[in-house]
């Protein structure tokens, strides 16, 4: 390693913005990213090498088959909260990482104002094996994969080339702190590529029912919401609802819950937090021990166990859970958003809810097509 003094603390964003140009939300992705992205987000070695456990961003964001006798996910872990390089267990599930950059704050708590402070902290901290003491080691760690390593196993091209031919960026001119803050520029970057592909059943029945698949921007939730239900009564009325194959009346009714927040019954109230197309407003909430982010419900099948600290294993402990807080906002615990208060929803809806949530699954393209063609 080279012998530079190591500051210890990152690079700030206005030194970033001078090594990279304009922000990665106002750009799209450079030529290359993809490779590049590929192999750090795949990168073993921005472990503390003193430690018994191997990270890297794919192990708690894996996707397809990324665990031999596991299910599938979707840039999601498979535990209730993950292991960090040192075999502790952290406080939160590593949720999706699918359509984040939509996000004003990152972390479930809403902790960093930026992805590139996240990704930077998680290189160089807890997650990775570092003390809070070692980081001035950790940057020099980050700072010598891309310097001195070489390369990533996966494409065999060194980090040198990739970062000048990807960013224009001459790495060895950088200070070691500048060099691991481009890392997490990249990872950043890499992560902003990624997102969800709108072509689930639920889709499908927008496209055939003519829906709004999401509201006009800067649309009040409630007007969204009600245009949905005049909808649905225009479409009943004509006898004209079609479903794709799959699409259940049981999965139907639990749409309409979902998106009712006007009655005395099987209100769900779920839409005015969970915002279409992604089903989240990004926005964070209070449940009484905490404010944390509203999680996106593409997916479900592949992203549980679910909530910020993994304690549900199925989506109708999920409900269950919100029944009971909707219960405690109504008698103004503490600390508990207003919202949950408008749910009003029985045992009775939970399973048509599960299997509206089960329609938000996407699928191949092919597959898309299908469901767009073919309804009941």
């Amino acid at each position: 390693m080279k012998g530079t003094k190591v500051a210890c603390s990152a690079a700030p964003p206005i030194v970033l913005a001078l090594l990279f140009g304009a922000s990665a939300a106002a750009q799209d992705p450079p030529e290359g990213l993809d490779q590049l992205g590929t192999d750090l987000f795949a990168e073993l070695l921005f472990n503390n090498q003193g430690t018994d456990y191997a990270i890297a961003c794919s192990v708690c964001h894996g996707l397809g088959e990324s665990v031999a006798g596991k299910g599938e996910r979707f840039y999601a872990d498979h535990t209730p909260t993950s292991l960090t390089a040192g075999r502790e267990t952290t406080d939160r599930n590593a949720q999706t990482l699918a359509g984040v950059f939509r996000a004003d704050v990152f972390g479930w708590d809403g902790a960093w104002d930026s992805m590139e402070d996240m990704i930077l902290e998680k290189l160089i901290g807890k997650q990775y094996g570092w003390k809070p003491g070692a980081r001035a080691e950790a940057i020099d760690n980050a700072a010598y994969v891309l310097l001195d390593e070489g390369h990533n196993a996966i494409s065999g091209v060194p980090y040198l080339e990739q970062f000048q031919e990807v960013y224009g960026l001459d790495l060895e001119s950088l200070e070691r702190e500048e060099v691991a803050a481009a890392a997490a520029r990249a990872l950043a970057d890499y992560t902003r590529t990624i997102d969800f592909s709108m072509t689930s059943r639920w889709d499908a029945f927008t496209e055939q029912n003519r829906f709004r698949k999401e509201p006009n921007a800067d649309e009040d939730m409630l007007n969204y919401a009600a245009s949905i239900e005049s909808r649905i009564f225009n479409q009943e009325g004509r006898n004209l609802i079609r479903r794709p194959e799959g699409f259940t009346e049981t999965a139907y009714e639990g749409f309409k819950t979902f998106f009712r927040v006007f009655d005395l019954e099987s209100v769900g109230n779920c839409v005015r937090c969970h915002v279409p197309p992604t089903f989240s407003d990004y926005s964070l909430h209070g449940i009484g021990s905490g404010n944390f982010k509203t999680p996106p419900l593409r997916n479900l099948p592949r992203t549980d166990p679910y909530l910020h600290d993994g304690s549900a294993a199925t989506i109708e402990e999920v409900l269950q859970g919100h029944m009971e807080l909707a219960e405690a906002a109504r008698a103004e615990q503490e600390g508990v958003d207003p919202l949950f208060g408008e749910i009003r929803i029985s045992e009775a809806d939970v399973e048509p809810l599960v299997q509206y949530l089960l329609m938000l699954d996407e699928v191949d393209p092919e597959d898309f097509r299908y469901y767009l063609i073919n309804f009941e």
